[in-house]
């Protein structure tokens, strides 16, 4: 007796000889040795990717037992001893896969009984090794226990009649299959031969238990599968690799890249199409299933089951619990001879929770929902993709408008409204598809490096998640990141959008620590160098597309960069981030620009001649023309073709831009910066930049004239429209007249007469040519390589006190030193490939309307202490928390405080010596025996030299004296150059407002109730109190030798008027002061048409004595020069003979001045 039902599938996947069947038929039992499977078959069983190919599939016994009783409610055991399967990779797709074997076997009849018990069917593997071969490796996986069985919703073994939901009114059922095995061990190894040789570690990694959850659609009338939902599930996986094991990984998958893009490419020519699959009609099987329903709320409620489980689209996922990787160096490196600044170092990286999922088959448009990890996320992904989509429709209809008339459409009126053009003919739009990939991580943790030479202690975080410490909610991911491409199932030529890329990083903190700075970027250019070689000698082509545009928006909540320095940190957050090259974001869209730009354009600093100072004839022109195409849609594809220097089409990438024209935006709703405290230090972050909202925009010109000169070369000159930069300067003149008109509190006296003047940038645009693709004279090799705009459009307030300020100067100093040692690690192990290349060069234009800047200086000697002009007026912004007070220790002494009793002593001292900054290119930890000694050690420590102390506490009584500078209208420049480097600044009003001594308790209570920048932002000063300009590099050389080094210093103060205290003077003196050893700074300080007033504020030895009479020094003409050897030169002319008193009290601070770029 013959078993139709299970011999007749099982015998598809089995090439048997009738020696190799050992059947007892009565008993249910039967026995197959050394079977040969059909490869074909498993591939379509497996529906494996056409980049892999099985060879040759081999079993040496098989077992199977069927309960010819019960097989309703039991399944088919089948048991496997030992599978070995050799596959290879293909260079080129291979056929696709045909129809499911399951099917094939049904001879595409209904889901009856014979396919219930088939997919019913038990497997047990106890060993399965595969043996990979590819074109530059081979690799191996070996797999022990498999066990595949059916289960019903909960995913528990159960009879098999409840491993299956069934809905007739659909036509459809859902069975469900679990997949686990007990180990896998995976090997790859590079392939050794005569031609090269590979220096290449072998990758192991051994996983335990884990499992893949399989859930199936299928329709009853052919057995079809609709949709599939399959979860791989991993268990804690601990992973150590060296670093040239991860090179080899790298090489791997570099090498198989190709051919899987080839795959995909056909996989999505031959994508179903879904909006074409409709439910089939009901079968004479399913009538009467129907017909035999108890009643009709039993198929109600069979209904809800089967939409609670439905698989409504194909779906992979991958699920890790935890994921711990070591990567460390090892002594391969050596025998190289590569002699790195850091041996034996290691990285530890942790990720929790980690889920993986990819959708091959999403409609565009359609809700995500059922998606298996839906959230907050994903709908702002998805809000942010209907945008896209959106404008995506409008300018295809713009397109096909274009496309129906056969021409160039005609242009805009002037009201900015595109004329409607009838078609002539209907445009049958097919339905687009898109493949995602979504990541989420709950937490993670990258340790700093820790090298051999480092002392023993606890592992630090340089990149972890503070979600605990905001008390966000524990659903919230860490990271969300989704990857969209858009296609058409059927290969279609017609206009698809750009593919996105979705990035929301959730209390995200990262900790600049020198040394795991500089070996991580030592090991990313060895990577580099290696991947590099390992594609030459393979002969791999770059299948990297850099100039494929990519939609890409990246949202940041509770962001912090701390920069750490002995034990004080210097923090930056903010609240909000929104960083994207699209214009579908608050403070990110094309009329924010256009703003921006405007606000920029009304300041005579950024539209004036480049050679006027504080700038310079070399200087960059900080408002880009690129930056005026973006802000009115210039450099879009809808307006090429509507300019007739594109031919309108409906191809693939009708609708795309390349990269080279991305524009960035960069907005943050609040930015502050803090203080924070030692490890274990008291007291909340003392605040130093108070919040504001800031915003960024940024853009490649060197990129963007080179992809227009290919163009331009491409084209030729047939095509000559009209000027475009008279439209734009018309359509720029159009919007200041009605801004202008409709204005109430515009000022005739702050705006030029004629309107809007053209801007600088877009003079000699397009000269000699009126194609837009002619962007300036210069070539593509003068242009910037990054150009940026930066805008303040509130109130900025900021406070410092000398051991901050101190603190600050040694910080730029290690920055400076670890930004070398990065420099010259790149110029080492660089990148060979490219071969010479011009030097980076950049631009930064930062606007600012108001500013305050608050100095806490040292107490001025009082005669009584008890009073202190607590009721002058403060009007900083908003702080969140106290300010920190710093203090000086000199050598053998300490400095006597004039402010006596009413200082109080600190409880914490941080004291670190000077000599131990400049002791290391790198950013210097202290000593373990500095760090653990207690007050009195460390004060010991400071009778030896002097140190910089830095303090923290709550201040009650501690008095300081309170220098507030109120700026306004500040614009500033950084031109980067190769090694030069320039800063420009301009002020237009600066005034000090002297508070005197103040307890600093009472004026942080002031300080955080103030607001408001007391002043106008809206008003213009034409003519700026001080310009300031700081020079470096090779091209300072011109102004004297040292300056290349050092730098040199410009100042111009010209119209200023101001009233000083003469103890603020000496304090500032003493503010400025540093306990390094100073530097030689090259200036040359101008003051014009200035008017001071000093009070002579000293305590006198009578109290009787009358109030010294204020000094009144007016500076018509006033040259200060310092040399190179750090002397002063003095000239000019002035009208009071007590000017040395004036510069005697200002050479101090000149001389203490150390600032370098």
């Amino acid at each position: 007796m013959q078993s139709p039902v299970s011999l007749k599938h099982i015998l598809l996947y089995c090439n048997l000889s009738p020696d190799k069947i050992n059947l007892s038929t009565l008993k249910g039992e039967g026995q197959l040795t050394n079977l040969e499977l059909d490869e074909e078959v498993l591939q379509n069983m497996l529906d494996l990717p056409t980049w892999l190919a099985i060879n040759k599939v081999f079993c040496n016994k098989a077992t199977i037992r069927i309960p010819w009783t019960k097989l309703k409610a039991h399944p088919i055991t089948l048991t496997l001893d030992k599978v070995i399967m050799e596959m290879s990779t293909c260079d080129e797709p291979r056929p696709p896969n045909g129809p499911s074997p399951i099917a094939t076997a049904s001879g595409q009849s209904e889901y009856g009984f014979a396919e219930k018990v088939v997919e019913g069917i038990s497997l047990s593997v106890n060993s399965i090794v595969i043996r990979i071969s590819a074109k530059a490796f081979n690799a191996s996986f070996e797999l022990s226990q498999l066990q595949v069985y059916s289960v019903n919703t909960s995913w528990a073994t159960s009879d098999l009649r409840y491993t299956r939901i069934l809905d007739p009114t659909r036509g459809e059922i859902l069975t469900f299959k679990e997949v686990s095995w007990q180990m896998i061990r995976i090997e790859a190894d590079a392939i050794q031969n005569t031609e090269h040789e590979v220096v290449s570690a072998p990758i192991r990694l051994i996983t335990n238990q884990s499992k893949i959850r399989v859930s199936l659609k299928r329709r009853m009338k052919d057995c079809n599968v609709i949709a599939s939902k399959l979860i791989l599930i991993l268990d804690d996986l601990l992973w150590v690799l060296t670093d040239s094991q991860l090179k080899a990984m790298v090489q791997y998958a570099k090498s198989l890249s190709e051919a899987m893009e080839k795959s995909a490419a056909q996989r999505k020519s031959m994508a179903p199409d879904t909006t074409q699959v409709t439910p089939a009609p009901p079968s004479a099987q399913q009538v009467r299933t129907q017909q035999a329903s108890a009643t009709a709320d039993q198929s109600a409620s069979m209904a809800r089951l089967f939409n609670a489980y439905d698989v409504r689209e194909t779906s992979h996922h991958l699920q890790i619990k935890h994921l711990d990787l070591h990567i460390c160096d090892d002594t391969i490196d050596k025998d190289r001879g590569i002699n790195k600044r850091l041996d034996g170092g290691a990285v530890q990286l942790s990720f929790s929770s980690i889920s993986v999922d990819y959708y091959p088959y999403h409609k565009a448009g359609e809700t995500c929902m059922h998606w298996m990890h839906y959230g907050e996320a994903t709908k702002s992904r998805e809000t942010w993709a209907h945008s896209l989509l959106d404008e995506f429709k409008s300018n295809l209809e713009m397109l096909k408008n274009a496309m129906a008339c056969g021409r160039s459409p005609p242009w805009p009126t002037a009201a900015g409204v595109w004329r409607q053009v009838p078609l002539w003919c209907a445009f049958e739009v097919p339905h687009k598809h898109m493949a995602v990939v979504c990541a989420d991580v709950d937490c993670y943790a990258v340790l700093k490096v820790s090298t051999a030479d480092q002392s023993r202690s606890s592992p630090q975080s340089m990149i972890s998640c503070n979600k605990k410490i905001l008390y966000l909610p524990q659903e919230m991911p860490a990271i969300h990141a989704e990857f969209t491409e858009y296609y058409f199932p059927d290969g279609k030529d017609y206009p698809i959008p750009c593919p996105n890329l979705y990035v929301q990083l959730n209390a995200l903190q990262l900790v600049l620590d020198s040394r795991s700075l500089v070996w991580l970027n030592l090991f990313a250019l060895d990577l580099r160098q290696s991947l590099e070689q390992f594609m030459e000698l393979y002969k791999l082509n770059d299948s990297q597309k850099p100039d494929e545009h990519v939609d890409i928006r990246v949202d940041g909540l509770m962001l912090k960069v701390v920069l750490s320095y002995i034990d004080l940190n210097f923090s930056v957050q903010t609240s909000e981030m929104v960083a994207t090259n699209t214009r579908h974001s608050s403070g990110c869209t094309r009329s924010s620009l256009e703003a921006l730009l405007q606000a920029f354009q009304e300041q005579h600093f950024f539209t004036s001649l480049s050679s006027s100072f504080p700038r310079s004839q070399n200087s960059f022109s900080v408002l880009h023309s690129v930056f005026q195409r973006h802000a009115h849609e210039q450099d879009t594809r809808i307006h090429d073709v509507y300019r007739g220097l594109a031919p309108p089409s409906l191809s693939t990438n009708a609708l795309k831009t390349p990269a080279a024209t991305d524009l960035w935006a960069v907005h943050f709703s609040q930015f502050w910066v803090d203080y924070e405290g030692s490890r274990s230090g008291r007291g909340r972050p003392t605040p130093c930049v108070d919040s504001f909202p800031l915003t960024l925009w940024a853009c490649n010109p060197a990129r963007y004239t080179q992809l227009h000169e290919r163009l331009r070369a491409g084209i030729g000159s047939g095509l000559l429209p009209r000027s475009e930069s008279a439209e734009i300067a018309s359509r720029l003149q159009r919007k200041k007249l009605l801004k202008e008109y409709y204005s109430t509190d515009a000022s005739p006296s702050n705006t030029p007469s004629n309107g809007l003047h053209k801007p600088h940038s877009l003079d000699g645009l397009f000269s000699g040519s009126s194609s837009s693709l002619s962007l300036a004279s210069s070539s593509s090799s003068s242009e910037v390589d990054l150009q940026v705009l930066v805008h303040v459009q509130k109130h900025l307030s900021a406070q410092v006190s000398h051991g901050q300020y101190v603190f600050l100067l040694r910080l730029q100093n290690a920055v400076k030193s670890l930004q070398r040692s990065l420099q010259q690690d790149l110029e080492q192990y660089g990148s060979k490939r490219q071969g010479p290349t011009q030097p980076f060069s950049a631009c930064v234009g930062v606007l600012m309307k108001s500013a305050e800047v608050t100095l806490l200086l040292k107490p001025i000697p009082q005669p009584d202490l008890n009073t202190s002009p607590l009721d002058s007026d403060v009007s900083p912004s908003e702080s969140r928390a106290t300010l920190e007070a710093g203090s000086e220790v000199s050598e053998g002494h300490e400095r006597p405080s004039a402010a006596g009793e009413g200082i109080q002593n600190v409880d914490q001292l941080l004291c670190a010596g000077t000599h131990a900054i400049n002791a290391s290119p790198l950013l210097p930890s202290p000593s373990p025996a500095l760090r653990k000694a207690s007050v009195d050690e460390r004060s010991s420590v400071v009778s030896g030299g002097r140190y910089l102390c830095i303090k923290y506490l709550y201040y009650v009584n501690l008095q300081v004296s309170v220098l507030v500078l109120k700026i306004h209208s500040v614009c500033c420049s950084l031109d980067l150059k190769g090694d030069d480097t320039a800063f420009a600044l301009e002020v237009g009003r600066i005034r000090p407002n002297q508070l005197g001594n103040v307890s600093l308790q009472q004026h942080l209570s002031n300080h955080s109730l103030g607001s408001g920048s007391g002043s106008d932002p809206s008003t213009v000063l034409l003519n700026p109190e001080v310009q300031v300009r700081l020079e470096s590099g090779p091209g300072a050389a011109v102004h004297s030798p040292l300056a290349e080094q050092n730098g040199f210093l410009q100042c111009r103060l010209q119209a200023f008027s101001a009233d000083f205290l003469m103890a603020s003077l000496r304090n500032l003196g003493l503010f400025l002061e540093d306990d390094s050893a100073s530097q030689v700074l090259p200036m040359e300080i101008t003051i014009k048409d200035t008017h001071v007033n000093l009070k002579d504020d000293g305590p006198r030895d009578n109290a009787s004595e009358p109030k010294a009479t204020p000094i009144a020094v007016h500076i018509h003409n006033l040259l200060i020069h310092r040399q190179d050897d750090g002397s002063f030169s003095i000239g000019g002319g002035y009208s009071c003979s007590l000017l040395p008193v004036f510069l005697f009290l200002l050479l101090p601070p000149l001389l203490n001045y150390n600032c370098s770029l």
